[in-house]
């Protein structure tokens, strides 16, 4: 969660980024983001975040309805994340790696 004067948005993306390299994922070939207008605790929705197709968190800008409510006075952008899903994408991953290396 990030919380300042504007949203800045790019800090939790970069924070994604950094994390789906982290666990082996790249943008567009293993996980992509994706819009989800449902989503009632986002400002115009918020963003799916999809992994080998798999929904395995959500992101954006909180309403304003739930920053009042949580009496936040500034923007905040926020990511959640289900870390079962990456953590098994990165063993998967890994595993991959070690058959191939010991072949």
């Amino acid at each position: 969660m990030y919380i300042d004067h504007v949203s800045n948005f790019q800090v939790i993306h970069g924070l994604l980024d950094l994390l789906m390299t982290k666990v082996g994922a790249k943008f567009v070939k293993d996980y992509k983001l994706v819009e989800d207008a449902t989503d009632p605790r986002w400002f115009n929705g918020g963003i799916a975040v999809m992994l080998g197709g798999i929904r395995v968190g959500t992101m954006g800008v909180l309403h304003p309805d739930v920053m009042r409510a949580y009496q936040l006075d500034y923007p905040v952008s926020a990511v959640e994340l289900d870390f079962d899903k990456l953590f098994a994408h990165f063993l998967s991953k890994n595993g991959d790696e070690n058959e191939s290396t010991s072949e």
